[in-house]
């Protein structure tokens, strides 16, 4: 058999390879193309409001929509500085005296509706504190996994968000405000932010206000977090649910929030999988209410959003490169290790 017979194999092969990869890509241009022309307005607001909370591929509502078609699917806060704050006598916080894990810390799988994931219950607030991938900017971000096991933890989520430019951020770099051990590591004393963050005495705050009042409230940890669309992170605050930041579309959610007994709720929803396309703000409201949230706080989401417990991711995570690396987590001490 001559050189030139063999190639005749691998040229067909090629051949076959171009022609389905061309294939598959019609067809999700083609996909693209019902969602965002075809006859259902609600769907289309669906999928623009969903992509545009992305970072890697936002660019993909813009493929048959202009910037003014899409500024009817924009969602936008309504929040301003006067955010009502924090009513800390509404909480009432009894620590634990469990000596385990298992008395401490409950993991809860949540299958409710399109909204999957794992809610993570801290009975002691002080068993939570915020860890960081600091000094920022001078190095990239640590992965959950990393991060928990530098705090020597057995849990924690992602917390807050970051500078992820092009989704090709390396997680150093920290959006907004940070706080942890009282000391503001990020941000500004006179900027506003959205502030989602824990006092001295494990009480949960969440709401606008500038880096010197977080600190003039006690908050020892502390992030920010908006969407891209500028969705604030309050999402209950004295048991009143913030309808005015549940915009957005479905994707995977991180979020934190605390019962009326001092308790800690750490969710994860999961997204862009074959089980779940992701959740609403209105769905982690919800699973926060049931579970009885007073207030609650919308954290980074989407390829970020991550649950670690006993040194394994516990979630599905979106990301398609792996755990992404991020400059802040919410991670929850041994028992005997929280905090006075």
């Amino acid at each position: 058999m001559n050189s030139q017979s063999k190639k005749h194999p691998f040229l067909r092969f090629l051949s076959f390879l171009g022609v389905t990869l061309l294939c598959l890509a019609l067809i999700l241009v083609g996909l693209i193309w019902v969602l965002e022309k075809g006859p259902s307005p609600t769907m289309t607001g669906m999928f623009a409001r969903s992509v545009r909370e992305t970072s890697a591929i936002r660019w993909i509502s813009t493929m048959f929509l202009s910037e003014e078609d899409l500024e009817q699917y924009k969602s936008v806060s309504t929040e301003d500085a006067a955010t009502e704050s924090i009513n800390t006598s509404l909480i009432h916080v009894s620590r634990s005296a469990a000596a385990s894990v298992e008395d401490s810390v409950e993991v809860v799988e949540i299958a409710e509706g399109t909204a999957k994931g794992k809610l993570l219950l801290v009975r002691d607030p002080k068993q939570v504190i915020l860890g960081t991938s600091a000094p920022f900017v001078q190095q990239a971000g640590l992965q959950l996994t990393d991060m928990v096991a530098k705090y020597d933890g057995i849990a924690g989520i992602n917390a807050g968000g970051f500078n992820d430019d092009n989704g090709l951020g390396n997680g150093g770099t920290p959006l907004g405000l940070v706080i942890s051990e009282g000391e503001l590591l990020w941000g500004s004393l006179d900027v506003g932010y959205n502030v989602v963050g824990l006092d001295g005495n494990g009480i949960l705050h969440v709401g606008s206000m500038s880096g010197r009042q977080a600190l003039d409230a006690g908050i020892q940890y502390g992030v920010s977090f908006v969407t891209h669309d500028g969705l604030s992170s309050s999402l209950i605050i004295n048991g009143e649910v913030q309808y005015q930041n549940l915009g957005g579309g479905v994707n995977p959610r991180t979020a934190i929030g605390q019962r009326k007994d001092g308790a800690i709720l750490l969710l994860v929803l999961d997204g862009r999988s074959i089980s779940t396309l992701g959740a609403s703000l209105e769905d982690v409201v919800n699973i926060m209410l049931e579970y009885g949230a007073v207030n609650a706080g919308n954290l980074d989401g989407g390829s970020s959003s991550v649950m670690v417990y006993g040194g394994e991711i516990i979630n599905h995570c979106s990301s398609v490169t792996g755990p992404r690396r991020v400059p802040t987590g919410f991670i929850v001490l041994k028992a005997g290790d929280a905090l006075d």
